[in-house]
């Protein structure tokens, strides 16, 4: 998802619109419109954001710009053809300012050329040094190649001479959850909700970091939030079904996964986890169900799965009423960086690919890319202390 948040980011920046050199330049009205579509996409008003785009571009046919900002909108979405048609139309800007750099520079990000992007941006700041967009720019390529500790320079750079800049803001803070820096990444997402308190992503995103550091009712608050805005994202219903079981709310995690079910009915490890907290409530059959399930879905799993129900299996069948007595992990040979091989009370055991993923923006990094080893605290790494198998 960090190419959504890329895109998100790009939007948010501030904007100078041009001064109209003549009768080829783009009307006053075309330019109010223009500006008018970036301010709805800071707040987060995308539906509206487009249709402003799309009166600017009416205004003036064939206007790059406006069309390189529409292809983060469009790409934002899930346009990804509209993207593309207008990316396109950006790429043949003409470069001969910082700001017409910057303009290309977006249309270069949604075709993915983060290496053309970043000279674009580069270009920029050379020609004038205090442009935040053109610092933000670089950032936001780096970020996209997955070099994360380079990108931390040219958006903290950006925010210097922006500090209202949320976009940089909710770029730095990814970035930062990247590093395992969680502390330094609530900070900003806390910032970009101050800036603007409509935009419930930077709730979704501080939700996970409080997730880390396992302020896990603060997380729940945020997923709450986000959620009843947008309470068709399975990704986010996952994730709080998750920090439920952390909380020994398994009912809760239940119906959470109940939900993710319905919109999601391919995803095992919502079967397994759904499973696990049954059990937790001394639904043995529900349990052996749901996990029977999972391992029809996920065979890449069974193993992991398989002991869970042997372990489910072989315990004594609990009192009516009372709770399964909590499973025991499979007992493997932990990878280097594993997790800790037995919950204590209140952890979760769950059978999860990656309960630290964001919604749909995230993005990988490989040391060839610059991937950077972690300098966070102990207390950051295996957040909720369950076994996650990988």
């Amino acid at each position: 998802m960090t190419g959504l948040i890329v895109a998100m980011g790009l939007l948010l920046a501030p904007v100078r619109a041009a001064t109209p050199a003549g009768p080829g330049a783009p009307s006053r009205e075309a330019q109010k419109a223009f500006s008018a579509a970036v301010n709805l996409y800071e707040q987060a008003q995308f539906d509206k954001a487009l249709e402003r785009f799309n009166k600017a571009i009416a205004l003036y046919p064939g206007w790059k710009t406006a069309a390189a900002y529409r292809a983060m909108c469009r790409w934002t979405m899930g346009d990804l053809a509209g993207a593309a048609s207008d990316a396109e139309a950006g790429l043949k800007i003409k470069p001969n300012s910082a700001e017409s750099f910057v303009a290309r520079g977006k249309a270069r990000l949604v075709s993915k050329d983060y290496d053309g992007a970043a000279e674009d941006f580069k270009q920029a700041i050379t020609l004038d040094p205090e442009t935040a967009e053109g610092h933000f720019g670089v950032g936001a390529a780096l970020s996209s190649k997955g070099d994360t500790q380079g990108a931390m320079t040219p958006l903290s750079n950006a925010i210097r001479l922006s500090p209202d800049f949320a976009a940089a803001l909710l770029v730095r803070g990814t970035v930062k959850d990247k590093l395992r820096d969680f502390r330094g990444a609530i900070k900003d997402y806390t910032r970009v909700l101050q800036i603007n308190p409509r935009f419930v992503w930077a709730r979704f995103y501080r939700g996970k970091s409080y997730r880390e550091i396992k302020e896990y009712r603060l997380a729940l608050d945020d997923f709450n939030a986000f959620i009843e805005d947008n309470p068709e994202r399975d990704d986010a219903l996952y994730l709080r079904s998750n920090v439920k079981v952390l909380l020994e709310d398994y009912q809760g995690a239940v119906d959470d996964l109940t939900k993710v079910i319905e919109l999601n009915p391919a995803k095992g490890l919502a079967y397994s986890n759904r499973g696990l907290a049954r059990a937790h409530l001394g639904d043995r059959p529900g349990a052996l169900t749901d996990l029977n399930k999972a391992l029809e879905l996920e065979p890449a799993k069974k193993a992991q799965i398989q002991a869970a129900i042997d372990s489910l299996s072989a315990s004594p069948a609990p009192a009516t009423g009372t709770a399964a007595t909590p499973l025991e992990p499979p007992q493997e040979q932990p990878a280097p960086d594993a997790r800790p091989a037995a919950p204590r009370k209140g952890e979760s055991i769950a059978i999860d690919d990656d309960a630290q993923s964001a919604a749909r923006p995230s993005g990988k990094s490989d040391s060839a890319s610059g991937k950077s080893q972690s300098t966070a605290p102990e207390e950051n790494k295996g957040a909720d202390d369950a076994v996650f198998i990988k």
